[in-house]
């Protein structure tokens, strides 16, 4: 008797794996800078805080954006958190420390090595969190 054809079914996941890597990553970037931006702003309206502030600032930023984009990279996916949310964040990271590499002047020092450590971590949590999200069911 023969046998069927394997279907290309991992294939195709394995696109939408890659895909949603690449959603998640390019909204994590976006969150960044948009929240680099809104710290940017209040920090320069008000004039309480110095400049021991942008450190803390960035690293609130990069760690509020790589959970965001941990957590929908792999939401749809909903499997290996820890990979697919850490994959995003280092993709996130590579790109937002070579953007902010460029952008202090070659001058980032070892902040953008924790940086890059933080949204590596928080993207993994980001990822184990959507795991393990459970969904209520509804009855009627």
């Amino acid at each position: 008797m023969p046998t069927k054809p394997k279907s290309s079914r991992s294939k195709d996941n394995n696109t939408s794996n890659y895909k949603m890597l690449i959603f998640g990553a390019v909204a994590g970037i976006v969150l960044f800078f948009a929240f680099v931006s809104l710290f940017a702003l209040i920090l320069l309206k008000t004039d309480i805080f110095s400049d021991s502030f942008y450190m803390p600032a960035g690293l609130i930023s990069g760690a509020l954006s790589s959970y965001i984009a941990g957590f929908t990279a792999v939401r749809s996916v909903k499997k290996n958190g820890v990979v697919n949310g850490a994959l995003c964040g280092l993709i996130q990271a590579l790109i937002c420390s070579v953007a902010v590499f460029f952008i202090n002047g070659n001058n980032s020092g070892s902040g953008i090595f924790i940086l890059m450590a933080v949204i590596i971590a928080l993207g993994a949590l980001g990822g184990i969190s959507a795991v393990n999200l459970k969904v209520k069911k509804r009855y009627k």
